[in-house]
């Protein structure tokens, strides 16, 4: 794995940085968020659900490559994809090919998770994905946890040199037959899934411990 590192902004990547807040000219068309028992949206751009092979897929949609609350959930779901190889994991970015695959090797480097990059965000709009509010992504309470998260976890925000800031997170389980068996739509930019949720209904996680009360005879 590669090993984490910082980067800065700089007179290049502030213009991009700005650019994050701003909004596209033109939307791609939202469709519904699939439900639970649902099958997956077909889609050109993700074969893999084509051809499962016996293996459940787990599928994150991240914000934006340098936002610090998708660095973390990039780090536990690739932390969960080196320890379940009967799982296939895959992560989508907005941001383009190249800025993506920077963002990955200061991470720390994909692990076993598989990168499908989106930069015109039909894949999020397909998916249910669209943009949220001012207060879920940069209100008080966000720049809290992000100070929070930089202090206690030493994961701190990064130049976002491509992608926007709006953009909402999500990730979803999906079983062998295609059928969609968790889904997790961030309510805010600091809200995190747990993963581990997901590949339970899939039938790939560890069962929860019962309480010792219902454990007892």
């Amino acid at each position: 794995m590669a090993t984490p590192t910082r980067d800065y902004l700089n007179a290049t990547t502030l213009k991009s940085e700005f650019a994050s807040f701003s909004s596209p000219a033109a939307n791609p068309e939202l469709s519904e968020t699939p439900k639970v028992g649902d099958h997956f949206p077909d889609s050109d751009q993700l074969p893999q659900l084509r051809s499962l092979n016996d293996k459940p897929v787990l599928i994150t949609f991240l914000r934006h490559c340098g936002c610090p609350f998708a660095e973390k959930a990039f780090q536990a779901f690739r932390s969960l994809s080196d320890t379940h190889p009967d799982t296939t994991f895959i992560a989508i970015s907005h941001s383009n090919q190249e800025d993506t695959d920077e963002w990955l090797i200061s991470v720390g480097g994909t692990g076993d998770v598989l990168i499908i990059v989106d930069p015109e965000r039909t894949l999020y709009a397909k998916w249910g994905l669209g943009f949220s509010s001012y207060w879920a992504n940069i209100g008080p309470m966000t720049m809290w946890k992000a100070l929070k998260l930089g202090s206690e976890e030493l994961i701190y925000n990064r130049p976002t040199k491509s992608g926007y800031r709006w953009q909402t997170a999500g990730s979803f389980a999906i079983d062998t037959d295609g059928t969609v068996r968790w889904v997790y739509v961030s309510r805010n930019a600091p809200d995190i899934p747990g993963f581990e949720d997901g590949l339970r209904a899939v039938g790939r996680g560890k069962k929860e411990r019962r309480r010792r009360s219902e454990a007892k005879p």
